[in-house]
C-alpha cells in the first residue's frame, strides 16, 4: 500500500489508501506480554486520532496477522482491501465500541479521513463557494481529495477548485445505515464546516447539526486555525472545541473539549515539490466527561509526538512521543519509540503492564 504523505498546514492532514497486500503486512507480533483485542485497537485509534496519522500495531483489528481473520477483498487495480470488522472503511481507524464511534466521527468531522468516513458512510457531500453555487469536484480516483481541504501539491489539478470552496456540508438526511457484516452504523444531520482565509492563515469552523451516530448525539464548534509559509517550510495549526456535547444512547450527557496543536518544519523537494524531510510535532488533550465527573475517556501527550517526514515508507505514525489513553476504568500508555526511522517497536502499557508491540502499515 502506498502512503500519500501530504502536508499543508492549513489543514494538516495525510491522504491514505488501504489494503492488505504482501508487502503491507506488518512485521511479526513482538509481544512480550498480552493485550486483549479492544485495548490495542484503542490504542491505534487514539494515537490516529491524535498525530492524526494511519499505522497498524500489530495484533490489532486493522492487522492482518493479528488474532482476527481478514476477509481481504479485490479493490481498484486489482488491490486488495482490508474489510475486517470494527475498522473504518479506507482508513485505519478502528471503533470497537459505539462511545468511540462517536468520539471517532466527532474528532476526524472535519479532516480528509472524516469525509472519506462520510462519503462511505453514505453521506451527501455538497461544496460551495463565496457566491452560494456548488463547486463540483471531478474524482479520477478514489483516495484523492474530498474537498474539505488544500491537497498540497499532490493533486494539483484540484487545487484551485478546493482553494474557491468555502463551505462544505456533508448530510445524512434523516438517517443513512452502513452495514458490514453483522455490524451497523447509523449517522443522521449534517455537518457543516466554513472557511475564512486572511493572508496565509485559514480559519476553518465545524458545527453539528442535529447530528448522531447509533444514537449518540454530538454537538459544538470546532475551530482550526492554520498558517503555512511555503519559503520557509514551517507552520502551526491550532485546534479547539467549544460548548463540546456527546449525549449517549442512554441519556448520559458528556462535556466533550479538545486542543490540539501542531508545529510544522518541512523541507520540499527541489524536483517534485512534495515534503522531502523535516518534521510535525503535535501535542493533544482531549476529552468526553459525564456531567456527574465520570470520565468515560481521554486522551494526551505527556511527551509531544513527532513525525520524521524523511522516514517515508520506513515507518509510519510517529516515531517518538508519549500518549496516555483512558477509556473507562483502564489507562493505556504508548511509547511511540526512540526517534529513528528504522525503529519498529512501541511500547504499550496497560493499567501498569508493559507490553512490546511493532507498528507498521
Amino acid at each position: 500500500m502506498k502512503q500519500l504523505k501530504i502536508f499543508l498546514l492549513s489543514t494538516a492532514v495525510f491522504f491514505m489508501a488501504l489494503g492488505c497486500s504482501n508487502e503491507d503486512v506488518n512485521s511479526s507480533d513482538t509481544s512480550s506480554g498480552n493485550l486483549d483485542q479492544t485495548s490495542l485497537d484503542i490504542a491505534q485509534t487514539s494515537g490516529q486520532l491524535a498525530s492524526g496519522t494511519s499505522f497498524r500495531i500489530a495484533g490489532s483489528s486493522a492487522d492482518s496477522t493479528g488474532t482476527s481473520t481478514a476477509d481481504c477483498k479485490p479493490g481498484r487495480n486489482g488491490a486488495r482491501h482490508n474489510r475486517q470488522k470494527g475498522i473504518l472503511d479506507g482508513l485505519n481507524l478502528i471503533a470497537p465500541t459505539d462511545e468511540l464511534l462517536a468520539l471517532v466521527d466527532a474528532e476526524s468531522a472535519s479532516d480528509i479521513r472524516g469525509l472519506r468516513i462520510s462519503r462511505n458512510g453514505g453521506a451527501t457531500i455538497t461544496n460551495y463557494n463565496a457566491s452560494g453555487e456548488v463547486v463540483m469536484l471531478p474524482f479520477y480516483a478514489t483516495d484523492g481529495p474530498q474537498g474539505c481541504s488544500f491537497s498540497g501539491h499532490q493533486f494539483p489539478l484540484y487545487d484551485s477548485l478546493l482553494s474557491s470552496i468555502v463551505k462544505t456540508e456533508i448530510d445524512f438526511g434523516t438517517g443513512v445505515t452502513y452495514k458490514r457484516d453483522t455490524v451497523e452504523i447509523t449517522r443522521a444531520g449534517k455537518i457543516i464546516i466554513t472557511r475564512t482565509k486572511d493572508g496565509s492563515t485559514v480559519t476553518e469552523v465545524t458545527t453539528f447539526d442535529g447530528y448522531s451516530v447509533n444514537g449518540i448525539k454530538i454537538a459544538g464548534t470546532k475551530t482550526r486555525v492554520s498558517t503555512f509559509d511555503s519559503s520557509t517550510g514551517t507552520g502551526s495549526s491550532t485546534t479547539s472545541v467549544a460548548n463540546g456535547v456527546i449525549t449517549l444512547a442512554d441519556g448520559t450527557v458528556t462535556t466533550w473539549k479538545s486542543d490540539k496543536s501542531r508545529v510544522s518544519k518541512i523541507t520540499f523537494s527541489e524536483s517534485t515539490g512534495f515534503p522531502a524531510s523535516g518534521t510535525i510535532t503535535t501535542d493533544v488533550d482531549a476529552s468526553v466527561v459525564a456531567t456527574d465527573g465520570t470520565l468515560i475517556y481521554s486522551h494526551k501527550t505527556t511527551s509531544p509526538l513527532v513525525e520524521n517526514i524523511a522516514c517515508e515508507g520506513r515507518r509510519h505514525g510517529p516515531v517518538s512521543g508519549t500518549l496516555e489513553t483512558v477509556y473507562r476504568t483502564d489507562t493505556l500508555v504508548v511509547d511511540f519509540g526512540d526517534g529513528t526511522c528504522t525503529n519498529k517497536t512501541i511500547t504499550i502499557t496497560l493499567n501498569g503492564v508493559t507490553t512490546t508491540k511493532t507498528i507498521g502499515e
